[in-house]
């Protein structure tokens, strides 16, 4: 079993690379973009101030067989991505579902699985979301459309540059 700091590690490991990619191919001399390094709500959040001024959301898990689990939120259930997630559950909460998307990794898998919010529902573990160690189920790697890293960052400049005022 790994420890909490291995596990930490790699998803660290993971959202760093996803953060060097993204400022390095998409947002590197677009002075429109900010990317900020504190991440209290999110693992990532950038900044769009052209078109219609946007915040998009970024939060990344990394899968490994050792930890055997894809968690969220806290321990306890609590967190903002539990909240997050209750909220598009409950009432569609289509600000998230349109500005929030989840980057899945699993080790010794170059590909990237980009999901909506409402597409992670579909593999939340024992089908709730509660006052427990809340984790998704490892069937969204074979369930859903793998990406390659050329093709997650288009998907994420596309994203980006999405200026559907009807998408906010």
């Amino acid at each position: 079993m790994s420890t909490k700091d291995e596990k930490d590690e790699k998803e660290s490991d993971f959202e760093d690379h996803i953060r060097k990619i993204i400022s390095k191919k998409i947002i590197a001399g677009k002075k429109h973009f900010t990317m900020f390094k504190n991440k209290d709500v999110v693992d990532i959040i950038i900044c769009r101030n052209i078109f219609v001024p946007k915040i998009f959301f970024i939060e990344v898990k990394h899968y490994s067989e050792t930890k055997g689990r894809i968690g969220f939120g806290k321990g306890d259930g609590g967190g903002l991505q539990p909240e997050i997630l209750k909220s598009v559950l409950k009432n569609g909460a289509k600000y998230f579902d349109n500005n929030l998307i989840w980057v899945f990794k699993r080790e010794h898998d170059e590909n990237y699985y980009v999901l909506k919010c409402k597409d992670c529902l579909k593999y939340i573990a024992a089908d709730t979301i509660g006052e427990k160690q809340n984790n998704f189920k490892k069937s969204l790697f074979d369930n859903e459309q793998p990406m390659s890293e050329e093709n997650f960052l288009e998907y994420i400049e596309n994203w980006l540059l999405d200026v559907d005022e009807n998408n906010q």
